[in-house]
Formats: structure tokens, sequence, C-alpha cells
């Protein structure tokens, strides 16, 4: 009998039909429950005359790496001159099927406010119906009982994807991601008086310049802010009407300011990661066509710190139509083997409709004694530089021989005028505007010139001597960089004429020598040259900035900061 049993149960196990535990417990083997589903967000888009910033703010929103069907639109625009209504019903037609739920308030007429001086000034009525809009949202919000609203201005560029899971992460009832511009404004304060006006901290410009990261409780953000309907305190908030105990200026975003005080909610700013751009408010004054150019000014910045930005795939771009300014010929020098500093640079020509010649420069790595020699090319003897020591590198021997063929190529074009760029110029806000402007003066007084310098290191502290009857124009003083300048048939000539690869130096060393003032005589008298009328734009000082770009203010400018370009550590095309 125990025999039996055991080959039964032998035969049991052979056959594997031996119950297991597991099918006593049959619950261990359900699924895992499944990850909860996204917070949902409203995102209110408020639009008014921003035709020129539509294409790259819906790009942006396009690209955020969130569920869109976990995303509500909630649209509206207003008292429009340009095409910004036929723009976002363009979007949103193409959209929609993608995101959970959208909102189209379009109000076509009137084209203006009561008493507004253009169409970029900021009237009591106009901030009035912007606090109602706002408010409209927010009620639509709550309505459909979203988790987030995400306020964000059409001129605000979004370029993180990761915008809205970050701020979400921080787990604040009103935070808003640090926004810059081309200038110190942004879109946060980090102080404001007991009247509710705008008061400096010692804070502002390291959080503004990242200088110190985190998120910082402020008490003020504005432009692009995200709020947390889950809250219990957002309940309380509000933008129209402004709270019963309102009594500073009426204006949108210090009505919500107040509104978050009295309602006891911390507004926070976020600056750990780069967030993205906004425009600097507009004068009441200023026409679109100003406020494209300050945007275009933002693009070529984001071209620079990065990320760039990307036009929306779901809106038309309009043409552009790059010319030569006034002058006969815009050259670009770069190195082939820096073709992303081309694509750079030939983008940011394009964006401020400049036609140019991509002129191949002349590779340092590549050259040698040998190859110079067969050139006829001599270096200047004795030639140090004046602050480093040094003697001159291939580098600087391909940058000379680079400018050295377009100044040929002026002369034998017989090119009136023409202006040269190297690859790593950063723009500063209206530069074609102001060039040309600069240029017609110029004409108009008959003022004869051989060289203008665009981008230039001041080495000189004395204060240099202002051309008469041109504003903003100097005559320069010792200069180091060749980044940017404009050179006429004359000067040209002049330059070859003094035969400069018998004694080749440095460019930006030649050219103080050719007009004169250089610090050291020796220089001028070895290169007997031929003095030339070297004027520039006023902008004496250049200083670094942490990414090893240069800034040029002209201090007889109407805005504080104007760069006209960047520069390397190194001197031009060095290997």
């Amino acid at each position: 009998m125990a025999g039996a049993a055991c080959t039964l149960l032998s035969l049991c196990l052979s056959l594997g039909r031996l119950p297991s535990a597991s099918a006593y417990f049959s619950e261990e083997r359900q699924p895992g429950e499944s990850p909860l589903q996204s917070p949902t967000v409203l995102i209110a888009i408020i639009a008014r005359n921003t035709a020129h910033t539509l294409p790259y703010y819906l790009g942006a929103i396009e690209r955020l790496d969130y569920p869109k069907h976990r995303i509500s639109i909630w649209a509206a625009t207003d008292h429009n001159i340009d095409n910004t209504t036929a723009i976002l019903r363009e979007w949103l037609t193409s959209v929609q099927r993608f995101y959970h739920y959208v909102e189209w308030r379009p109000l076509d007429e009137p084209v203006s406010y009561p008493n507004e001086l253009g169409p970029k000034h900021w009237t009591h009525t106009r901030f009035e119906y912007i606090m109602k809009l706002k408010q409209a949202a927010l009620k639509s919000a709550r309505k459909q009982w979203a988790d987030y609203i995400l306020y964000a201005d059409t001129d605000n560029i979004l370029t993180n994807d990761q915008t809205l899971k970050n701020l979400m992460a921080e787990n604040k009832t009103v935070i808003a991601p640090l926004l810059v511009s081309q200038t110190a404004y942004s879109n946060f304060w980090c102080g404001i008086t007991p009247q509710g006006y705008y008061r400096r901290t010692t804070e502002y410009f390291p959080t503004r310049h990242r200088r110190r990261l985190g998120c910082f409780p402020v008490p003020m953000v504005h432009s692009t802010v995200l709020v947390d309907l889950q809250k219990e305190a957002s309940r309380d908030l509000a933008f129209f009407p402004p709270h019963p105990d309102f009594s500073w200026s009426f204006d949108d975003i210090i009505v919500f300011a107040f509104s978050c005080r009295a309602a006891e909610v911390q507004m926070y700013v976020c600056n750990k990661e780069r967030y993205g751009f906004l425009n600097v408010p507009a004068k009441p004054e200023s026409t679109l066509e100003d406020d494209r150019l300050n945007f275009v000014h933002i693009m070529l910045d984001a071209m620079i710190d990065g990320p760039p930005m990307y036009p929306s795939r779901y809106t038309y771009l309009p043409p552009k139509y790059p010319d030569k300014m006034i002058f006969d010929e815009v050259f670009l020098i770069n190195l082939k083997r820096r073709p992303e500093r081309r694509k750079r640079m030939l983008q940011a020509l394009y964006e401020q409709e400049i036609d140019c010649k991509v002129v191949d420069a002349v590779d340092g790595s590549a050259l040698n004694s040998s190859t110079i020699k067969s050139m006829g090319i001599n270096l200047l003897p004795g030639y140090y530089d004046p602050f480093s020591g040094r003697t001159l590198t291939k580098g600087e021997v391909g940058c000379f021989l680079s400018h050295y063929s377009i100044w040929k190529e002026v002369v034998d074009r017989n090119l009136s005028k023409a202006v040269v760029f190297e690859d790593d110029v950063r723009f500063e806000a209206y530069f074609k505007r102001k060039l040309v402007r600069l240029l017609r003066e110029i004409e108009n007084v008959g003022l004869n010139w051989d060289l203008i310098y665009l981008g230039r290191k001041k080495v000189n502290p004395k204060q240099e001597e202002a051309s008469a009857n041109v504003q903003n124009l100097v005559v320069a003083e010792y200069s180091y960089w060749t980044l940017a300048y404009a050179i006429s048939q004359q000067g040209a000539k002049k330059l070859i004429d003094s035969d400069p690869l018998k004694k080749i130096l440095p460019v930006d060393e030649f050219l103080p020598i050719m007009y004169d003032k250089h610090i050291n005589a020796n220089k001028r008298l070895s290169l007997r040259a031929i003095r030339n009328d070297a004027d520039r734009v006023t902008g004496a000082n250049v200083e670094p900035m942490q990414n090893g770009t240069k800034i040029l203010h002209a201090p007889n400018s109407s805005t504080k900061r104007h760069e006209v370009s960047t520069r390397d550590a190194d001197r031009c095309f060095t290997a």
C-alpha cells in the first residue's frame, strides 16, 4: 500500500499535476494598479497684435512634453490691426483634435481702444478688458474642474518642453518659470512697495542671471504663471473685479498680486532651468514694426544662449526679403570646419533680412612655414602681443588673410562700400535700422570715411573725439577685434596699397596702425602706414559675459544695453 502511494506521488510529479501553492492564492497574480493620469491643465491664450510672435509661441505650446488630451485651450483675441485672429484661428482649427477641449473667443471689432496712442499702448480700458478675459479663463478652468491653469502671454516663448512638469513638481499654488529678455527685464519682482510699485532689491540680479538657483518666494510674478486650482486657497484668487481693499495701480498683474496677498498665497519664481524668453514691454507710442524688431532680437539671443525658438507646424510664416541694406556687398567670414557658426549667422542675418556673401576663411591650422613663405608673406620682425607678450599665431595669420581677401575684392569689384561680419557676432536690437540710418546720415553730411567699426573692444580709456554732424560716431582710438565693420572703396585701397603681407601682424593690430592710433609708436614707424580716417559707432566699453562673449554698451542710445557682437576668448580664426 505504501509502495502504491509512492508510485502515485511519483506519477503526479512526473505529469506535473501536483497543485501548486499559488493556485490557492489567485489574488497574488493580479496586475498592479496603473499610475495616475497627468493632472488636467487649461492654457489661457490671450492675444492682441502679436502676429509676429504667435507662430513661435504656439510652436512652443505644441512642443510641451505633456499629454495633450489632458490639456484644454482657452483662446481669446481682440482689437487687432494685424493678422493675429487669422493665425490663431488657423492653429486652433488644426490642433483642436489633439486637445481635450478648445474654447475660442475672437472679437473682430473694434480694432483699437479709446484714447490709445498705438497698438501697444495699455490704457485703463485695455487693462480692465484683459482682467475680464483672464477672469473668464479662470472661471472656465474651475467649471471644467481643471487641476491647473497656465497663463502665458503670447510674446513669451517657453523653449523648455518640461516647463509644465517641472512647475507642477514644485507643489506651489502660484509659480512662474524665470523668463529672460534682451535687457534686465524679467517676469518677476523681488521687491514691492506698500503702494504696490516695483522696489529694487539686491536679490534681483543674482536671480535674474541665475547666479543663485532655486524656486524663490517673491511678491510678484507675471506674464507666464501656473496656478494650482487643487489648492484650497486658490478659490479666493481673482483678476476681476479687484479685491474690495485694492488701492494699488490698476494693472492686471498688480491686481492679481494683491489678490494673492489677500488670500495669503505666496508667489514663487523658479530658475533651476532655463525656461525661455519674453519680449520687453513696448512703449505706448511703439509701432508693431518696433515690437517685431524687438522680438527678432530675442530670437537672435535664443540662437546663442539656447534653446532656439521654432515656429508651429500649423501656422503660416510670411517670407522675408533679405537685401544688402545700402551697401554694395555684405561679407560673412566663416571657417568651413565651423558649420554650426555658419548656420547660426546665416539664420541671424536672414531673420534681420540681410543678404550676405559667405567667404571661406583661411584656416590657420592648415598653414605651415613653407605655405606662408610660398604666399609671399613675411611676419613683422619683433612682433609681440602688447598684452600677452606672445608672438603671432597661425590663427591670426589666417584671420588677416581672410580680411585681406575681402579688402582686395572690394577694390577689384570697385565696390563703393561694404560691410564685413565675422561668424561670432551678437547683434543689437534694431541693428539693421540703426546701421542704415547711420550710413544715410553720413552720406547726407558728406563725411569722408574709410572704415567704421561696428564691433570692437576699446583699449584706450581716453575720451574719443566725436565726429562732427553725425550722432553716435566718434574717431576711433586704439581698439581690438574686427567683429564687424563697414569699409569704403578708398579705405580698402589704402589698406591694400600699404602692402601689409610683407610685414603681417594681427588684423586688429594692423588697423590701429593704419589710422595712427596704436599704443606702440615703433610699430607705426616700422610699417610706415598711410593714415585712415577711421570712425566708428559710439560705444566705448566692452565687458565680458559669463559665456565668454562680449557686450558693447552704447551710452548715447535710448536703451541700456546694446550688444554689437560676441567673441571667443581666442582672437579670430584660431585652430
